[in-house]
């Protein structure tokens, strides 16, 4: 690849050198950002000011576009990217698998097609290493902003099935800490609360296990007014009598199932 673009994170570019490709002001870069996301695919002039600016896009937003992506081309054609002006609008000709948004995507549908085991779990391994920090981190735009919430949930649902994996596995105690840290963070996600209950029980936590399932109940009550899904009750009465079939030896048993795959998506 002649170049690299990260969006995982703060948007950058770097040659195949490994040296920065400057990209100019903070419009500009939201203007590339956009373009990469829909990598290869043409975006209309009006669809990609509304994209920028939102529903308001100042006089003259196209003459101001024209500007942007011609400063683009200059800086990004010297290392093999190109910016292209198409009969209906714009798009950046490159291959996807230089942009790190469309590397995770990839190796996250490449994981789920092989179905449980080690190599799905090194191909989320790998996805999940690309993360810097939020998506498109220190850019401002109504569309960006929309789609970074989308991208950082499929993020969580890639840990999760991360950590499903490694449940099945019997890795619980290693998983311990990022799920407790996942669930600070996702306090109402119903899968994750199970994971970290799961892990917490497998670790000899029982009493913690519960507290957690306590927790989700009344948080669950207090902003919805509903009780936890049908399997979390499930797996909280199951702790409640330390049934055997939670123990990891019965998960590995088991591992053409999906126990743990449960909450509102």
């Amino acid at each position: 690849m002649n170049i690299e673009f990260r969006l995982l994170g703060e948007l950058e570019a770097r040659a195949a050198d490994r040296r920065p490709v400057h990209l100019g002001h903070h419009r500009q870069r939201c203007v590339l950002a956009i373009l990469l996301v829909e990598a290869n695919r043409t975006v209309g002039a009006d669809q990609l000011a509304a994209r920028v600016w939102g529903d308001d896009p100042p006089p003259g937003a196209r003459g101001t576009l024209r500007s942007y992506l011609s400063r683009l081309r200059q800086a990004l054609s010297p290392a093999g990217c190109l910016v292209e002006r198409r009969w209906t609008g714009y798009a950046v000709a490159v291959d996807e698998e230089s942009v790190d948004l469309h590397r995770f995507r990839r190796l996250v549908a490449q994981a789920r097609r092989v179905g449980p085991g080690e190599p799905a779990m090194e191909l989320l391994d790998e996805a999940l290493r690309l993360w810097r920090g939020d998506a498109f981190a220190t850019l401002d735009a109504p569309w960006l902003n929309s789609l970074r919430e989308t991208v950082a949930r499929e993020r969580l649902l890639t840990q999760l099935d991360r950590a499903e994996l490694g449940l099945r596995r019997g890795r619980h105690a290693e998983l311990l800490p990022e799920l407790s840290a996942l669930r600070a963070a996702h306090p109402l996600d119903e899968r994750l609360v199970g994971q970290l209950m799961l892990a917490l029980y497998r670790c000899g936590h029982q009493a913690e296990a519960l507290i957690e399932y306590d927790r989700l109940r009344r948080s669950l009550a207090e902003e919805f007014g509903v009780d936890p899904v049908p399997d979390a009750q499930a797996l909280h009465h199951a702790i409640l009598r330390a049934d055997p079939e939670l123990t990891a030896g019965a998960a590995d048993r088991t591992a053409g199932s999906r126990p743990f795959e449960f909450g509102r998506h």
